[in-house]
């Protein structure tokens, strides 16, 4: 019988190519080029399951249409594979209709496995590094158990455990219209990242992070119009600690080394401001006091957003002195990030919570668009709907390029092993 060496073959030139045009994993999603300055550390777990690992990274930084994209095309392959596979003679139409019943069965079980594996379960995955000991990475936006949309048991403990795994020293919890997880919080980041104080607020067509508070601030009052939305942003801007009318202080010693009071600093969140306010609203926010936009997600709806008008918004900020951010926007659900914001802040590592949110917000403050540095996963984002249409094979392509030479040592024994073993079963005399 024919031993199947040309499959093998195949995938091998794939992986060996992706080697010999490697990319660097990560970029500076401002400046276009390659960060000098950080670079990401693999667990060998990580590495030994590359095929799993890799891909399911890629999955978890992917806009939602790639997601959709991904399903598809993984359908196509599995119906192509069956029909070109050979059938065995003398079985009825019955009895291969059920053959083929029984195989796709099999099939979207092991798919749907997988995927809740990749969002779920907490697998090997890569965390940023970075060798300054003054260099801060930090996440802008994250959520607990708090927020109606967070996993159930995704706690305080829980979010800054699963920063640190992903290379975060430090994370705002930014939880929907409640801050009462980061109040009751007491870790000190010698188990898991330090956590920030902040909120996320639910407006008209806008969700907002007010960042460097812990102050519960109801938004019930401010949903209704754009006008409404005005007013308390407006107020927030200028540190009116009255507003909104029916607010309250949480006492100052819920939250030792938090100043509850601070005047928030105002970042729009993706993607409400691109879906509902993209044009002259974008002016009216920053008139109101907005300072801040998120630029990059790892929400998959965030990842939606058109590169020309991520580009755009970038451009912007530069342009007029806004401070320019990513985000995971976890909450529980895919397990690596694909985003870090990096900040120096000398010093940073001897400063308490609450001194160190304060510190950050300042540099946000004084220095806009420098203050950080957005750093992503690379990946391809198609332009136009006929290029979306081919965005799965060519990142799976650029997955290949940004692979490290233990991935792709790995990759090559995943994809001959198996061709081995199926070729000296193959070959072995039937008893």
């Amino acid at each position: 019988m024919r031993t199947p060496w040309r499959l093998p073959l195949l995938l091998s030139v794939c992986v060996a190519l992706g080697q010999l045009l490697h990319l660097a994993p990560l970029v500076d999603a401002v400046a276009g080029a390659a960060p000098a300055d950080v670079r990401l550390a693999y667990p060998a777990g990580h590495v030994l399951f590359a095929p799993l690992t890799l891909l399911a990274d890629w999955l978890n930084g992917s806009p939602a249409r790639e997601l959709k994209g991904f399903v598809a095309w993984t359908l196509a392959v599995y119906g192509f594979w069956r029909l070109a596979a050979r059938r065995r003679p003398g079985r009825s139409t019955i009895g291969r209709a059920l053959r083929e019943l029984e195989a796709g069965a099999l099939f979207l079980g092991a798919l749907a496995l997988y995927a809740a594996w990749g969002a779920l379960l907490p697998r090997p995955i890569p965390r940023l590094v970075a060798a300054d000991p003054d260099v801060l990475v930090f996440d802008l936006h994250s959520h607990t158990a708090a927020s109606h949309d967070g996993r159930a048991g995704f706690d305080a403990a829980a979010t800054a455990a699963w920063h640190a795994r992903a290379g975060f020293d430090a994370a705002f919890v930014t939880d929907h219209n409640t801050a009462g997880a980061i109040r009751a919080w007491r870790g000190d980041g010698r188990s898991g990242a330090l956590l920030l104080p902040g909120i996320e607020l639910s407006l008209s067509g806008l969700h907002l992070l007010a960042l460097g508070t812990d102050r519960e601030i109801p938004t019930a009052p401010y949903r209704g119009d754009w006008g409404a939305t005005g007013r308390l942003v407006r107020a927030l801007a200028a540190g009116d600690t009255a507003a909104p009318p029916t607010g309250r202080t949480a006492p100052a010693a819920s939250s030792p080394g938090i100043d509850v009071t601070a005047t928030p600093y105002l970042v729009a969140s993706l993607p409400e401001y691109w879906q509902h306010h993209w044009g002259p609203d974008l002016d009216t926010l920053v008139a109101w006091g907005v300072r801040g936009f998120e630029v990059w997600t790892s929400s998959p709806r965030a990842m939606e957003v058109p590169p020309a008008l991520r580009r755009e918004m970038i451009a912007r900020c530069l342009r007029d002195g806004l401070a320019v951010f990513a985000a995971t926007d976890m909450h529980g659900l895919g397990y690596a990030a694909s985003a870090w914001n990096v900040a120096r802040v000398r010093g940073w590592r001897t400063l308490e919570t609450g001194a160190l949110g304060a510190v950050l917000v300042a540099k946000f403050r004084r220095e806009g668009p420098a203050a950080d540095q957005v750093v992503v996963r690379r990946r391809w984002l198609p332009e136009t709907a006929a290029q979306a249409t081919v965005a799965v094979p060519l990142n799976l392509v650029l997955l290949l390029r940004t692979a490290t030479p233990a991935h792709g040592a790995a990759l090559l024994g995943w994809i001959w092993i198996p061709a081995l073993l199926l070729s000296s079963r193959r070959r072995s005399p039937r008893s």
